[in-house]
């Protein structure tokens, strides 16, 4: 009898065995598959919008250096002299020669011909440079030629010859939100492609007085960490466009590294009127208005003129046959405005003027004699010194 029912005993063992080791497995793989879902899940959040920014704009990051001459003062020691007064001081000698330096910057390809848009201090703060050297961020080491600046807005245009070059996706300065993440990516202290983020601190934060001789308006202030060798580079939003050319910090003291948190990038809106006109013209053409001198405003002369406070400045000389001549403007009459921007004094007034255009429309507010009035006129090109 027991022996008739071996294979019925059989095949249950064998069903229950199987439903057993599937359980087993079941309980082993189950949670081999949720550690695989967290990995997934993990690797999908460490891919945050900053890494795909970072990953958008740096291709087209390039480290600027600048190799240069600096005139050194050798001492030696006259051979001649030494032979018969070996020990005497008044054999030490003085030699005028040079030595070469490297001043190292970021850049950004503009154009696919390999047009490259840097700061003009990159190039120019390092004195009479012999040469300009390129890297790329594929490993690519290219010479680049000097194309233009514009030594009022602080910056320059370079060019290399190259296939396949990467070209930077362009963004609007002018939509830019207070709060909203800010990528700064260049070359800091020659380190290489580095990326640091922050916020945008801060929108249209102008300069009165010219910092050198760069007149600073419309400025892009961040937190993100900008250091030296970050001039030039690119400051980038979210989604990988680029707002800004970082240019300067902050540092509250007479030393010009090591960021605090305040740092300053020129609006990429400037940066693209600055390459039109470069690829239209070849060159900057500094607009003429023809207002020759200004002056700021005395408490007492804002009192004489009835001013309401001494913001303002004083026009002393217009060119004949100017455009603000021809507009009307006149000696003795008070800008309290142009283009919107309240002027403070007359250097802010110059710093206005100066970032202004052949072709561009300047409108000036004007106060004289208790009364306000505006008058409207186009540059044209230089003719003669002017602001």
């Amino acid at each position: 009898m027991i022996f008739s029912n071996l294979p019925r005993l059989a095949f249950r063992f064998s069903r229950c065995t199987l439903r057993r080791l599937r359980v087993t497995a079941a309980i082993v793989l189950t949670p081999l598959a949720v550690i695989g879902l967290a990995e997934e899940d993990i690797s999908t959040s460490r891919r945050t919008a900053v890494v795909r920014a970072v990953e958008r704009v740096s291709p087209s990051v390039v480290s600027v250096q600048v190799i240069y001459s600096e005139p050194v003062v050798y001492r030696y020691r006259d051979p001649f002299f030494d032979r018969f007064f070996p020990l005497s001081p008044h054999g030490l000698r003085l030699r005028r020669g040079e030595r070469e330096r490297i001043s190292s910057g970021s850049g950004l390809i503009v154009s696919a011909d390999g047009h490259i848009l840097t700061n003009d201090h990159v190039i120019r703060g390092a004195g009479r440079f012999k040469r300009v050297e390129i890297s790329l961020s594929d490993g690519r080491q290219l010479e680049a030629v000097y194309v233009a600046s514009d030594q009022v807005m602080d910056l320059a245009i370079l060019k290399v010859e190259a296939d396949d070059l990467p070209v930077a996706p362009l963004g609007e300065s002018g939509d830019i939100l207070v709060g909203e993440w800010a990528i700064a990516v260049g070359n800091p202290f020659a380190l290489g492609r580095s990326a640091s983020i922050g916020i945008v601190s801060g929108i249209d934060r102008d300069f009165g007085e010219p910092q050198g001789k760069y007149f600073y308006r419309d400025m892009i202030q961040t937190d993100a960490a900008i250091n030296r060798g970050n001039s030039g580079g690119p400051l980038a939003n979210a989604l990988g466009e680029v707002i800004g050319i970082n240019s300067f910090i902050y540092t509250g003291s007479n030393e010009s590294i090591g960021s605090i948190g305040i740092g300053f990038a020129i609006p990429i809106d400037a940066g693209k009127r600055f390459l039109k006109e470069i690829s239209i013209h070849g060159r900057v053409r500094q607009g003429w208005t023809g207002i020759a001198e200004l002056l700021d405003i005395t408490e007492l002369q804002a009192k004489y003129l009835e001013l309401p406070d001494a913001k303002g400045a004083i026009v002393l000389q217009v060119s004949v046959d100017s455009p603000a001549y021809l507009a009307g403007v006149d000696r003795g009459e008070v800008i309290v405005g142009i283009n919107g921007e309240v002027v403070h004094n007359a250097q802010d007034a110059k710093g206005i003027l100066k970032g202004l255009r052949v072709g561009e429309t300047c409108t000036l507010k004007l106060f004289r004699d208790g009364e306000r009035r505006a008058v409207t006129f186009t540059l044209e090109p230089v003719r003669q010194r002017q602001y």
